[in-house]
């Protein structure tokens, strides 16, 4: 028995070994060194008919910067002639026709990678006096950016007329405009009308702050680009940046991002520019279809050689979206909170509520985040004691108990979600069920520990369940844990291995020494 046992662990051990010494010349070609933290799939989508003319259609296209990567670049059009050109610092892709009195269908697609980037401006920066010939030009008026009239001019003076550095300068325009109450106005807005009206969208509000800084004679420019959601939109999206100190620095005073830039924003062109533009009075629609992609650290996501294809690896399930990267996680990470929840009973001695509750607790933590989740662990296991006590004096039986348990537990997320949407908390409103029933079952199992052990060893075990479900909630929370299971599945005949060792531990639990100290040698 004890050979059998041995050859078994030593072949699953070299099993493993050998398959992943076979990643390696995969791992390094899909390693990814511009880690993003946000990947979508973006499609330009364009529809248009000509009556007895032949036609055009413009649009700006994204190009790679220090905070985003454009791959997988691809376009379908029927008979239209496409090509790139470079404008400035943009480049627009250009259709025309080839025929007349037609229905054209374009489509655009790419994969965008982004990652958020954040700048600190330094306090007590001087305001520069003079630049070079290139940022002279984001100094000057333009069409809707109407630097030097007298209400921009008297604006920009009484915001800085107290402010001798930079920054606060720069936060004193950002804030007036940020503060201008913001209105969905499809219509171009200029500065001078944002102003003057005292609302607007984010076109309106861009210009506005563009304009005051170049009235302080602080380089300014304008970006668009796209908000990237999952979902079919029609609307993009203005924000500007400031020139400081050698950097193009962001600021999207709709949103309030002062000097940052979240990663789901795309760039796609500079300037006052309009992102479609094609032959007047003609048939035309569109929209920029949106779609989430599966993000893992490290791994470059858009890689078709590698470790996407190989057989050994659940890269290639992931992109197949057969299965949710949510519940792949789930289940790529329950025999790991198995193994540790074994180490911690029987190496440890922490007593917990069953063995698998701690672990469905603690991934659940990961999608409400570790404050809220132990809020509502701790809410839900008073209510349901609350409500135990009485049906326990009524002498129900533990079935139909249960029954009115989770009832109970069905309306209270019920009423949290009915409050969040009332009240627009955007964490009650993202409550699941399947956390708080398996919190209720959690607080029912300690509510008969209290019936039958008494309170003071319910709390202990209750006590050490929470101290096992926050172990693996660290351990869940961590993408290097989840995408090395990903990409190394052997590593679960690491974890066969250890488990069949903890089967055979026979040595005290920590938790004993203490306890046979009096007697032990």
């Amino acid at each position: 028995m004890t050979q059998s046992f041995n050859t078994t662990m030593k072949v699953l051990i070299v099993l493993a070994l050998i398959s992943m010494s076979f990643k390696i010349k995969p791992i390094k070609e899909s390693f990814e060194t511009f880690l993003p933290s946000k990947v979508y799939k973006v499609n330009y989508n364009f529809f248009t008919k000509s009556k007895d003319k032949k036609i055009f259609v413009k649009t700006y296209l994204p190009s790679n910067n220090e905070r985003q990567r454009i791959e997988k670049r691809e376009e379908k059009s029927n008979k239209m002639d496409f090509k790139v050109k470079r404008e400035g610092k943009n480049k627009r892709g250009i259709w025309r026709s080839t025929t007349k009195s037609k229905f054209y269908t374009i489509k655009y697609s790419f994969i965008f990678k982004g990652k958020a980037t954040k700048y600190k401006i330094a306090d007590n920066l001087p305001i520069p006096v003079t630049y070079s010939r290139n940022k002279f030009a984001y100094l000057k008026e333009e069409e809707h950016i109407e630097v030097h009239h007298p209400k921009i001019d008297s604006l920009a003076n009484s915001l800085t007329k107290d402010k001798d550095d930079l920054k606060s300068l720069i936060k004193s325009l950002y804030d007036y405009v940020h503060e201008i109450p913001s209105a969905p106005i499809r219509d171009l807005t200029s500065a001078l009308r944002a102003f003057e009206q005292n609302q607007a969208s984010c076109n309106g509000k861009a210009r506005l702050f563009v304009a005051l800084c170049r009235n302080r004679g602080i380089p300014a420019r304008l970006k668009g680009g796209l908000i990237l959601e999952e979902t079919k939109k029609r609307t993009s999206h203005l924000w500007s940046e400031v020139y400081v100190q050698g950097k193009w620095i962001p600021f999207d005073v709709l949103n309030n991002h002062f000097a940052y830039l979240p990663a789901h924003y795309l760039e796609i062109y500079t300037g006052d520019n309009f992102l479609i533009t094609h032959t007047p009075n003609i048939l035309f629609d569109y929209n920029y279809e949106i779609k989430k992609g599966n993000h893992i650290p490290f791994i470059d996501a858009t890689s078709t050689n590698g470790l996407s294809n190989h057989p050994v690896s659940f890269i290639g399930l992931l992109h197949s979206n057969l299965i949710s990267k949510h519940i792949l996680d789930f289940l790529l990470l329950l025999p790991l909170g198995g193994l540790l929840i074994a180490l911690l009973k029987n190496v440890i001695g922490l007593k917990t509520y069953g063995i698998f509750l701690p672990i469905l607790i603690s991934f659940t933590f990961t999608t409400t985040g570790l404050f809220i989740g132990l809020l509502l662990f701790l809410l839900i296991t008073v209510l349901v004691v609350l409500i135990s006590v009485p049906l326990h004096k009524w002498g129900l039986l533990h079935t139909p108990k249960m029954v009115v348990v989770l009832s109970t537990s069905v309306i209270m997320i019920l009423a949290l979600i009915s409050i969040g949407l009332q009240y627009k908390i955007h964490w009650l409103q993202s409550l699941s069920f399947f956390p708080i029933i398996v919190t209720a079952i959690t607080a029912e199992r300690f509510t008969r520990a209290i019936e039958e052990d008494g309170y003071d060893s319910a709390l202990r075990k209750m006590g050490q369940t929470l101290i096992a479900i926050l172990l693996c909630y660290l351990v869940f929370s961590s993408d290097t844990i989840k995408i090395t299971l990903l990409v190394l599945p052997e590593l679960f005949l690491i974890i066969i291995v250890m488990s069949l060792m903890l089967g055979k531990w026979i040595g005290l639990r920590l938790f004993e020494y203490q306890r046979f100290n009096a007697i032990m040698p």
